[in-house]
């Protein structure tokens, strides 16, 4: 029975939670991070499994844990579970990854508990820290993770139009009611313009704008802006393959190539910075798809090598330069239907069912 108290072993780097990471999911980071020898790697995943099957999943990671909850382990912790707890510490400690043990009777909201512990919202988040050398800032899979350990790929890199959403009947389309038959040579045309500030270079509203007085187009800038660049729906099939993958262990994070209003739009309306481990928009990295650079750069953020991760798009050439750049890349698109999607990932040892 606990004795009113809660402990967590937690590591002093901050997550995308708010919180400090605790000891399991840290050593998990280390192994995505490809740092654990192989029979550290062995050891951990034989620790891993026996608190998959000992230790109850706490149901609010059923949905990605949208609350943002964390665990305390109740006091005092089962002597079989201290021996892997101090085991696990240990291999934090050979690696270099400094850790401390943290007590309270009131750790934060308790939404869930169990004989071994509680799940609890924090009264007080901090921002997320820089991650340390070494260290791939990725959850961790709800099951075992021997089929990712096995496989040489550790992680998904997804495109977003075309892959993730779409735009109903399409931009031309979509432009229509503003510049009827011109639409096609409108979109053409500002799309050139647009390229520098897919690097970041640049304020591209102003640049629309401008474009569609010389088209003749009355209706504010903002108004078209939002009517079309704005008119995105995400598909559903592909949230779901981006659950099962971060299910089964992976890594799963965006690689686009967006402007500055347009990637913001994503990242809060849309909810992409909750839903993907790692976000790259092109604005933000300073250089777009197909330049390898791009490439480059998502896999140093995403902190894994190359050759570890698969990418998916829509366009021939963003899959010449991934893989130029090292990556895996598979050319995909949502009018192929997700079962061709799952083959591609099985093609490559991922499992996405």
């Amino acid at each position: 029975m606990s004795d009113g108290t809660y402990v967590r072993i937690q590591v002093e780097y901050r997550g995308r939670l708010g919180v400090e990471v605790g000891l399991l999911v840290a050593v998990d980071h280390l192994r995505r991070g490809g740092r654990l020898s192989a029979a550290d790697e062995a050891r951990w995943l034989d620790i891993d499994d026996w608190f998959i099957e000992h230790l109850p999943n706490p149901g609010f990671y059923a949905d990605g844990n949208s609350v943002g909850a964390v665990t305390w382990f109740k006091q005092p912790i089962r002597s079989e579970m201290q021996l892997l707890v101090d085991e696990v510490c240990g291999l934090l400690t050979a690696y270099g990854v400094a850790h401390h043990r943290v007590m309270s009777g009131d750790p934060g909201t308790i939404i869930y508990e169990d004989e071994f512990q509680v799940g609890v919202v924090p009264y007080e988040r901090g921002l997320q820290t820089p991650m340390p050398r070494g260290i791939t800032m990725t959850p961790s899979a709800a099951g075992s993770k021997r089929a990712v350990a096995a496989s040489p790929v550790r992680h998904v890199l997804l495109d977003a139009d075309g892959v993730l959403q779409e735009l109903p009947g399409g931009w031309y389309v979509a432009m229509e009611p503003y510049l009827g038959e011109r639409a096609r040579e409108f979109l053409h045309r500002t799309w050139k313009d647009e390229l520098p500030m897919l690097a970041g270079r640049g304020d591209y509203l102003p640049v629309l704008a401008a474009t569609l007085r010389e088209f003749g187009v009355e209706v504010p800038v903002g108004d078209v802006y939002d009517a079309v660049w704005k008119n995105i729906v995400v598909v559903e099939e592909s949230l779901e393959v981006v659950r099962r993958l971060r299910r089964n262990g992976y890594g799963v994070h965006l690689g686009t190539n967006q402007e500055q209003y347009r990637g913001g739009y994503m990242r809060t309306s849309l909810g992409y910075d909750e839903l993907f481990d790692v976000c790259c928009y092109s604005h933000d990295l300073g250089v777009a798809k197909p330049d390898p650079g791009f490439f480059v750069e998502a896999g140093r953020r995403i902190g894994a090598e190359l050759g570890t991760v698969l990418f998916i798009d829509d366009t021939a050439r963003n899959i010449d330069g991934a893989r130029a750049a090292g990556m895996l890349a598979e050319q995909w698109d949502l009018t192929q239907g997700h079962e061709v999607l799952v083959e591609l990932f099985a093609k490559h040892g991922v499992s996405a069912r």
